[in-house]
This record gives C-alpha cells, structure tokens and sequence, in this order.
C-alpha cells in the first residue's frame, strides 16, 4: 500500500519543495503514517508513505526478505516521486535503512555530477536528488558491521528468537498485549485493539544483518526526535542512538508509537526543520 502523495498547502518559498519521505518501522505499514500525512499538509508539507517489503499489503516473501530488499524498496519509492528534494523519516527499525538510503542516494549524486559520462552505451546516472536532511524517529541508530539485534535491548532477545521460529516465515509478531504495553500504550484499548489487527509480521532475518553502511559514514543533516514515555526505546536508549547521529535528540511527549497518539505532535516536531 503507498499513501497518495499529499499536495502541499500554502505556498512555499522555495520553487523546489521538500517531500517528506515517511518510512514504517517493525510490523507496520504506510497506514500507521496517515495522520501524520494530514497534519504536515496542513502545515504545508508534501509527504508520502509505502509498504516495505512484507509489511502493510505488501506480500514479499517473508523469510526472504534482507536489508538490501527494504534499501531497495525505499530507493525505488523516491525515484518513483519524480522530485529533487527530499527530507527522509524513518521509525523504529526504519533508523537502519536511512544510512544506506543516504548513501546510495549521494553516491548517484556524485556520478550525476561527473564530468565523466559512459561511453559504452550504458544508462547515464539517474537525477540528482538532494537529501536536505534525515530524520529518525525512535530509532535505532547503527553503526558499520553493527546489526540490529545487536541494539536490541538484551532481555528481548531470547524471545525474538523463540517467535521467529514458532512462525511459519521466519518473522515477528506479538501478542495484542505485548504490543499495546510496549508501543502504543497511550491509546485507548478499542483503538489499540484496531491498530493491533492492522499489523503484520515482521521479517526477522534483517535483524540480523551487519550494517554495510553505518551513521557514522554519511555526511548529510540529520535530527532525532525521541519520545518521553517510549517503552520500547526509552530515553536512555534514544539518547545514545541519537549520540551515534552526533546530534542531541528533540524530546516530544508520546509512546514509542507517537505517529498513531499524537499525530499533530509529530508533525510540529517534523515539519520545524523546514523552518531553520
């Protein structure tokens, strides 16, 4: 599933707006961004959002799915755009891919702007797409040959493990109650109840994957919005994660699911880097 593409509300200064790329995190999809969407349009945000491979609607095998897949997923979405300037959000576990993202991206940029062109009848580098900043949101920070297992709070592991091979595909998924203590405590049980049929397992063996890009290795602008009652990463944890991005992280109120309690909070925490 990939939202529509919002249309930007009042007029902007620049003649080339930024759109705001929204990636899910684990067990998510492009649905849990929708609120969002609504609030930074009303700010005068573009934004869009998408599956990633196994997620939402979309029906990649799990148990094949790797890092490069996702990469890949969130590479072909913004060519899919048709834009040159973006500004790229990733939750949770979505903080793994925006190094590679970032670095894929800058290297095009850099063969774009090459003197040098093939001659031998191969396609020309694909326009430059400028990454004005990336944005992590309760996210997992890794550095080179890190994987996210290895960020991943230590008293949980064991239990990753016992899921993903009682599953039939490799995967992840909780139980309702699990879920609703640990990322979204702060809706109510009928909306937590909603949005817990609206998940879907996880792809476990990205976990599990050294990073080949780390946050240290990308040069682009970067800010770390964490959330103060977070059970999932709590502020001790975004804090290092966001010490990895060499940067101090903004502090907004919400759980670690901030996007589906408290859209309107996100959004002002998002769209204020278009105001510096």
């Amino acid at each position: 599933m990939t939202s529509p593409v919002d249309e930007a509300g009042p007029a902007r200064k620049s003649s080339s707006p930024v759109h705001t790329v929204l990636i899910h995190g684990g067990s998510h999809g492009a649905w849990c961004w929708w609120r969002v969407q609504t609030e930074l349009r009303h700010r005068g945000l573009v934004s869009s959002s998408f599956d990633l491979p196994g997620s939402g609607d979309d029906r990649t095998p799990r148990e094949a799915i790797t890092t490069g897949d996702l990469v890949d997923a969130v590479i072909a979405h913004i060519d899919g755009l048709g834009v040159d300037r973006v500004r790229i959000v990733g939750h949770s576990i979505a903080g793994w891919l925006l190094p590679p993202v970032a670095a894929r991206l800058n290297e095009r940029n850099r063969l774009a702007n090459s003197a040098t062109r093939p001659s031998n009848g191969a396609s020309t580098p694909a326009a430059h797409i400028e990454i004005v900043e990336l944005v992590f949101v309760a996210a997992a920070t890794l550095n080179r040959a890190e994987s996210g297992f290895d960020v991943t709070p230590q008293q949980r592991r064991p239990g990753y493990y016992f899921i993903a091979e009682a599953s039939s595909d490799n995967s992840l998924l909780g139980d309702f109650q699990s879920c609703w203590d640990r990322f979204f405590q702060h809706l109510n049980e009928p909306r937590a109840r909603a949005t817990y049929a609206l998940l879907t397992p996880q792809a476990f063996g990205p976990y599990l994957s050294p990073a080949e890009v780390g946050i240290e290795e990308v040069s682009c602008s970067r800010r770390y919005i964490a959330m103060d009652e977070d059970r999932t990463y709590p502020l001790d944890v975004t804090r290092a994660f966001a010490g990895k991005a060499g940067v101090e992280p903004l502090v907004i109120p919400g759980d670690h699911c901030v996007m589906l309690s408290a859209a309107a909070v996100l959004a002002d925490a998002i769209a204020d880097g278009d105001s510096e």
